[in-house]
């Protein structure tokens, strides 16, 4: 089963500032992204607390995203970074 991949807002505008501030660093992030239409529970995922929401991380960044199954989709919520 194949989901689909949908970017709110505010995760596109992480990205954005990302992408401005670190450039081609950011491309492994987007590539394990993309790969949770086949994978929505990779090992570098995590569950967050009794919530249905995932944490994806991915060296210094990281990706919160919530898995619909009604609708076989992926919501990413929020992207960033923990460097400083």
């Amino acid at each position: 089963m194949s989901y689909t991949i949908i970017w709110e807002r505010t995760a596109s505008e992480g990205l954005k500032r990302l992408r401005t501030r670190d450039g081609g660093a950011v491309k492994p992030l987007i590539k394990a992204i993309n790969a949770l239409a086949t994978d929505p529970e990779p090992p570098s995922s995590s569950k967050l607390g009794g919530t249905s929401l995932r944490r994806l991380r991915v060296g210094d960044y990281r990706a919160t995203y919530e898995i619909d199954g009604g609708t076989v989709s992926i919501k990413i919520l929020m992207v960033g970074s923990t460097a400083l």
